[in-house]
């Protein structure tokens, strides 16, 4: 596999950054995962860091060095990270309206082709290179209040930039509800492409802008430069931003000679070969074959 992978996060205008973001990767798979711990319920932060821990875990686990199924890997383990922090929150004998909750969102990529699953309002971001024409970008759909009103089409997108409720989600890990997890079909990736998975800290300050930015400029300089640009965006009570961005380099296709003509069509047929034919076949063989130095 050929990619580059770029990551950046911080902590905003907060008192600490409850976001979390990671990656692995063995010969045959790669996984990224970001985590935003959600305000407004007790450690965030612890939440997002066991969402995390248990995805690359069970990655390091399961990819051996290949996953067996990427979208059933993918929806299993944020199912177990949910059970995970409401054991925590059990344990610690936090109440169920303050117990720790994050949102999640997982990549893997296998075989050249991508896969994701994710729960609450941090999003995954495909730039989709096609043969002919402009990049195909799309990205997760949010399970947030706001975008329930846009599906309803009683609320518009520059609405929903600034409703009061545009936080407010309705899935995540953690918490007495259980989650709705989202998983992708498998999607195959071609030259170029780029994955990028963020926080809403990111993605909100700089709405499509993001997306323009992402595909100028290697990864490892457009990261840190789009959290720079989030971040003077939100102002002084910026939300943790976290940004993580792979670019794939399909593997460079040789081109192959002609198949040969088989040894079966080259020799049966309903009558008896002449010595000519024999020869015939013999010398076109001989053609075929990789010609070696003298004496080699």
């Amino acid at each position: 596999m050929n990619y580059t992978i770029a990551q950046d996060s911080r902590i905003g205008g907060r008192a600490i950054n409850q976001d979390r973001v990671a990656w692995l990767a063995t010969d045959d798979a790669v996984l990224m995962v970001v985590a935003d711990g959600m305000g407004g319920h007790l450690q965030g932060e612890v939440a997002a860091q066991m969402a995390v821990d248990t995805v690359t875990e069970r990655f390091r686990a399961e990819a051996q060095p290949r996953l067996a199924d990427p979208a059933d890997f993918l929806v299993a383990t944020l199912r177990q990270a949910h059970e995970t922090i409401v054991r925590y929150a059990a344990e610690c004998r936090i109440p169920p309206h303050a117990a720790p909750r994050t949102t999640c969102i997982a990549c893997v990529v296998q075989d050249g082709q991508a896969s994701w699953a994710h729960a609450g309002d941090s999003r995954l971001y495909l730039i989709h290179n096609q043969p002919q024409g402009p990049a195909r970008v799309a990205h997760t759909r949010d399970h947030s209040i706001v975008q329930r009103m846009i599906d309803e089409g009683s609320l518009s997108h520059a609405e929903a930039a600034s409703h009061p409720m545009r936080h407010r989600v309705f899935s995540c890990l953690g918490g007495d509800v259980t989650p709705h997890i989202d998983v992708s079909r498998t999607v195959p990736l071609r030259d170029g492409d780029l994955i990028a998975l963020c926080t809403d800290g990111a993605w909100a300050p700089l709405g499509e802008a993001l997306v323009s930015e992402l595909g100028r400029a290697p990864v490892n300089t457009t990261v840190p430069h789009l959290l720079d640009a989030a971040e003077r965006a939100a102002g002084p009570t910026a939300d943790n931003l976290t940004l993580i961005a792979m670019r794939w380099q399909a593997p460079v296709a040789v081109a192959e000679p002609p198949p040969p003509q088989s040894f079966c069509d080259t020799f049966i047929g309903e009558s008896p070969l002449t010595d000519m034919e024999i020869e015939r076949a013999i010398a076109e063989i001989r053609r075929r074959l990789p010609q070696t130095p003298n004496g080699a």
